[in-house]
Formats: C-alpha cells, sequence, structure tokens
C-alpha cells in the first residue's frame, strides 16, 4: 500500500512538472492490467485509473468492486456506464483538459472514445517505464519467490521425465508443478529437443524427446504477477562430449558477462563480451540475439543487452543473462538466470537451481 502511494505521489510531481490536469490508464478486458495494478494494486480485467493533482479515482465495474478496495488505497468508485464513458464522464467533472496516458498500451478507438471534447492527450508511456524500471523491496521479493517456484517446479517435472516423452507433456507438467507450488504460469514456454533446439524459439510440439538429445527449456512463473524467466538444458541419459563442451562455453560466458553488471555499464558493452567469449570458443556466429532483457510484471521491459539499443544500467534494474548458441542440423543451448542490478555489482535472483546441463 505504502509503495502503491509513493507511485502515485510521482505520478502527481509529474502532472505538475509537465503542467497536465489528468493521468489516466484504462484496462478493458486485460488489455493493460500491469500498469493499473502496478499503480493502483488492483489486479482484474477491466478497470480505470485517473490520478488528478490532488484527487483519483479508481473506477471497476460490479464484478471488481469489492476486490478493487481491499487491494487498493486509492479511492474506488462504482461503474455506471462503461470504461471509456466513465472516464470520460470523469474528466469532465474535474475539468481537465490536459491528458497524460500511456498510448502505447491502449486502443485508439478506446482512448478517442474517452476524451471529451477540446482535450488534449499527451503520451506519458515513457515515465510509466521509467517508474516500473526501478524495482521496490516488495517486487524484489515477488520475483524471488517466482524464482524459487519455477526452479523447484523444473527439477519435479526432471524427475518425471521419460524416454519418448513429448515436448508438450514436459511443458503441461512443468506448468501444473508451478501451480502446484504456489504460482502462475509464465508466458508461452520454449521446450526444443534434438534438431529442433537449433530454433531459439522453439515452443513445445508434439515431437518426441529421445535418449541422448538434448533439449532446451526456456520457462516463466509468475508470483504476484511478477515474472521470473530461467532458461535450462537437460539430456535423457547422458550427455555426449559436443554437448557438455558447449555448455560449458556458455556457462563461462554468462557468469564472466554476470560478473561485469553494475549501474553505469551499457548494455551494449556487456553483449559485446559475449561475443567476444564465444568468439574464442569458434560459437560467435551462431549466437543470433541479445544477451538479456528487462523484465518485472511483463516478461520484457525496458533494457536490452543488446547492440539495438542504448542502456545504461541503473541500480534497480532487473534484467535476464542469456547467451546461446543455435547450430542448424545439430542443436542449440541455452543459459538464462535473472538478475538484480546493484551500485556495485549485480545480484543473482535464480538460485535454487544449478546452472549445468542436467542427466535425467
Amino acid at each position: 500500500m505504502k509503495n502503491i502511494l509513493k507511485r502515485i505521489e510521482k505520478l502527481r510531481e509529474y502532472l505538475k512538472l509537465t503542467n497536465c490536469g489528468a493521468f489516466v490508464v484504462m484496462n478493458d478486458e486485460d488489455s493493460n492490467w500491469e500498469s493499473l495494478y502496478y499503480l493502483s494494486g488492483f489486479r482484474g480485467t477491466c478497470g480505470a485509473l485517473v490520478v488528478y493533482p490532488e484527487d483519483e479515482e479508481l473506477i471497476l465495474d460490479g464484478r471488481y468492486f469489492e476486490q478493487g478496495s481491499a487491494q487498493s488505497p486509492l479511492k474506488t468508485v462504482q461503474m455506471n456506464g462503461g470504461v471509456a464513458q466513465d472516464v470520460r464522464e470523469s474528466l469532465k467533472k474535474h475539468g481537465a483538459k490536459s491528458i497524460l496516458c500511456e498510448a502505447d498500451n491502449t486502443s485508439y478507438s478506446l482512448w478517442k472514445a474517452a476524451m471529451p471534447e477540446n482535450t488534449v492527450w499527451t503520451a506519458a508511456d515513457d515515465f510509466i517505464m521509467s517508474l516500473r524500471r526501478t524495482k521496490d523491496e516488495k517486487e524484489i521479493r515477488c520475483i524471488k519467490k517466482a524464482a524459487e517456484i519455477g526452479a523447484k517446479a523444473f527439477l519435479n517435472t526432471l524427475d518425471n521425465v521419460r524416454d519418448g516423452m513429448k515436448e508438450k507433456e514436459f511443458e503441461a507438467l512443468l506448468n501444473y508443478n508451478i501451480n502446484l507450488l504456489g504460482g502462475e504460469n509464465g508466458f508461452d514456454m520454449i521446450v526444443a529437443s534434438g534438431v529442433r533446439g537449433s530454433m531459439p524459439h522453439g515452443r513445445a510440439t508434439d515431437k518426441e524427446m529421445k535418449r541422448g538429445e538434448t533439449v532446451t527449456v526456456d520457462y516463466g512463473a509468475r508470483f504476484n504477477g511478477y515474472f521470473c524467466d530461467i532458461t535450462r538444458n537437460f539430456v535423457i541419459g547422458n550427455a555426449d562430449g559436443r554437448a557438455k563442451e558447449l555448455h560449458d562455453a556458455l556457462y563461462q560466458v554468462h557468469n564472466r558477462c554476470a560478473e561485469v553488471l553494475m549501474a553505469g555499464v551499457s548494455g551494449s558493452g556487456v553483449h559485446e563480451l559475449a561475443e567476444k567469449m564465444l568468439g574464442i570458443y569458434g560459437l560467435d556466429k551462431y549466437f543470433t540475439h541479445g544477451l538479456g532483457h528487462g523484465f518485472g510484471l511483463s516478461i520484457h521491459e525496458y533494457g536490452l543487452l543488446s547492440k539495438r539499443q542504448k542502456f545504461m544500467l541503473q541500480a534497480g534494474d532487473t534484467l535476464t543473462v542469456e547467451p546461446g548458441v543455435y547450430i542448424e542440423g545439430w542443436g542449440g543451448l541455452r543459459l538464462e538466470d535473472d538478475y538484480l542490478v546493484t551500485e556495485n555489482g549485480a545480484e543473482r535472483l535464480t538460485t535454487g537451481i544449478e546452472q549445468k546441463l542436467f542427466e535425467a
């Protein structure tokens, strides 16, 4: 509750700075629940938050009014018409003419329906992104809990792997174990076995996982809405020499790059370090994506360890580190963990699972 009130206060400071009369976030059947949840504490599929310099309204329909009133410290009002209609009436009532919004996360048709006449709407996506970028202590606890659940669920699932098990069966069992441990399923996980491992985003299929094949599993678990993002690899039976060598190379690259994470470091510089190290092993041409990304309530948030974005790390960033190699005709491997950037280094958040090539 205190963290939410602090976020609202920062938002009011930004309203004054920009000389705007209101900030609006709308969630119409799950279109932008993350920002509404972040700013209000309410988590549901429909609602709106309108923040004024001296007031606010969390607008919820009958399905969520009792829930939202319990979850949020903000003033909650009953929805009368619909999301856009009620936002429109609220803005009229308060006489707000200059409005801040998250333009990228809500459809144009919804914004148009919510606009009173003679109002000016200005995108505030960058400001909300900057708020969500720096994680507070509660957010870090949620990510650590998600990571703890994710690690236990993977190990429990690995205990039940068998020769001939389908990739989709593994996916279903891992999701079941995540839920059994009190988490929520994350994104559509990657389960790529054998030659399919050369596809960095190879979704689970009906392919059977065979003895001796490497299997790459990139999955997430959520706790209180917050993600962890983990990738591990396993072999049914004994891993061959090539798989062990490639995994050892990724282990060395991963941990060296994690060592240099700290506030003030360039994200592109960390990515280039990974490329340089993989080049020493003759593997740089098989590394086809960025080294990592920001995450939190969304699996991809601001911040890339990549040459594609000018990004300087700062304390409070949560980032993945995930070097990988993808060799067409053979397969692939990736090793991914999550980190909290600090002033003097980085803390690994996904500590409950070894960084090894597992043998099931």
